[in-house]
């Protein structure tokens, strides 16, 4: 019951009331018709033969030190390209995040491998609940929480990007790192809303301005916990060109200035807890086509594209069946969620392993028709999935029943980094990717 106690007071101060105006992104200064190109997803320095995406799911501090984990080992696992031995994370393309991964890619996306340095005392092993507690408890902040447009989403992203991202905003992002993109979910539609400037340029807006602290505050928004972090959908200005495809059927409405001004955003992991939806439509945005994509994104000469998927999703509370009465409704919603939440998962992984054959076959053919070199045709793709499931039976049970706050014992997080490390390491896929790329042959069967 003690236990319960600071998530009892935490949930109930957060659930005040909601004058000081909130922070909105920005109107375009320029309103003249884009040009459609976009920054590639490759960059000098790192290996055209690989692309390597990660994504980061979401679940609270739980999921922030298991992806945290997961980037030690990639830091650890060494390849030699162009005759030079590093690290594969440097051959890291795009991070695409939601909630609690989304402060790991984030992080990662500004400092680079400062990371290993200092984002355990910034974020993972901080106080952080309690500092938002006491944060609400300020009297100076009840004047801003009283009834108007400032509500607590907003403190929390203030309390992020001044605490954790040092006020850095989208244009700080490193340019020779890899490409971040931080996922929310828009109320108004019901669909995911990715923080790039293809879906800031829908809003007439321009995300390079926007502070990362505030992306990932709405990225993390759980519903009722938080409030949502609000974005102005601003007039007189057309999307890129490449948006006029299948892509655009779902942002078509925020054309309709007038009746949708504002996006109302919350946790990405209600549209999609793994981060990786938003990357498929990314593909239907260029017709369904990844060889369009490669050569949109700078990919014309890569021949292995490799997802690891970091799911930290918890475990269906099963002690309920331990007893003969109904079960609580707090331990009746936990449950639906959860259900609902892993079966999403499990049909999104099942969308992107699916897609894999009618992409390599599309590969193939645009390649070798505009490109016709001995190895147009080489193309193998890569999806390394890891889950506490993959872990010996009690340290998976141990790990997947831990909450999603944004706070954890320092052992709790010791451990869920080093099952990080250990999921990755052991994963048959990827090392399957590593014997690949050290063999720099001719690439295996596709691995799934």
């Amino acid at each position: 019951m003690q236990k319960a106690l600071p998530i009892c007071l935490f949930a109930l101060l957060l659930a005040g009331c909601s004058a000081v105006s909130p922070l909105l992104n920005k109107p375009l200064k320029a309103m003249a018709t884009p040009t459609g190109s976009l920054p590639p997803v490759s960059h000098p320095g790192r290996d055209d033969d690989l692309a390597l995406i990660l994504t980061f799911s979401g679940g609270g501090t739980r999921a922030a030190a298991l992806s945290y984990g997961v980037m030690q080992e990639l830091n650890n696992t060494p390849i030699q390209t162009h005759g030079q031995e590093h690290s594969l994370l440097d051959e890291t393309d795009l991070i695409s995040s939601v909630s609690g991964g989304s402060f790991t890619a984030a992080y990662f996306g500004l400092h680079g491998k400062r990371i290993f340095n200092d984002y355990e005392q910034r974020f993972l092993k901080q106080t952080v609940q309690r500092r938002l507690i006491k944060s609400l408890l300020k009297p100076k902040n009840w004047l801003k929480l009283a009834p108007g447009l400032y509500n607590r989403g907003d403190l929390a992203a203030d309390y992020f990007e001044n605490s954790i991202f040092g006020g850095k905003q989208f244009r700080d992002m490193r340019k020779d790192g890899p490409r971040i993109v931080i996922n929310a979910t828009d109320l108004s539609t019901g669909t995911a809303f990715p923080f790039t400037e293809e879906s800031f340029r829908w809003l007439c807006s321009s995300l390079g301005e926007y502070p990362v602290g505030r992306a990932v505050a709405a990225s993390a928004a759980v519903p009722v916990l938080f409030s949502s972090i609000t974005l102005r959908n601003y007039p007189g200005c057309q999307p890129y060109p490449h948006q006029d495809g299948a892509q655009a059927t779902e942002f078509l409405q925020y054309l309709r200035k007038d009746q949708y001004p504002y996006l109302h955003l919350v946790d990405g992991g209600v549209s999609d807890n793994l981060g990786i939806r938003s990357l498929l439509h990314v593909v239907e945005g260029q017709n369904g086509n990844f060889w369009d994509i490669m050569q949109t994104y700078g990919m014309a000469n890569t021949h292995r594209v490799a997802f690891i998927v970091v799911n930290a999703a918890p475990a269906i509370p099963s002690h309920i069946a331990r007893y003969r009465s109904d079960p609580s409704v707090s331990a009746t919603l936990s449950a639906v969620t959860t259900i609902q939440s892993r079966r999403y998962n499990q049909d999104t992984l099942g969308l992107l392993a699916n897609r894999f054959g009618e992409w390599e076959q599309q590969v193939k053919t645009g390649r070798c028709q505009t490109r016709p070199t001995p190895n147009c045709a080489d193309i193998n793709f890569y999806l390394a999935e890891l889950n506490f499931r993959q872990l010996p039976p009690a340290q998976a049970q141990r790990l997947e029943q831990l909450g999603t706050s944004l706070e954890l014992p320092a052992a709790q997080v010791d451990e869920l980094i080093a099952a990080g490390r250990s999921l990755l390491r052991h994963s048959p896929q990827f090392q399957q990717l590593v014997a690949d790329l050290r063999a720099n042959g001719k690439p295996a069967a596709n691995k799934r």
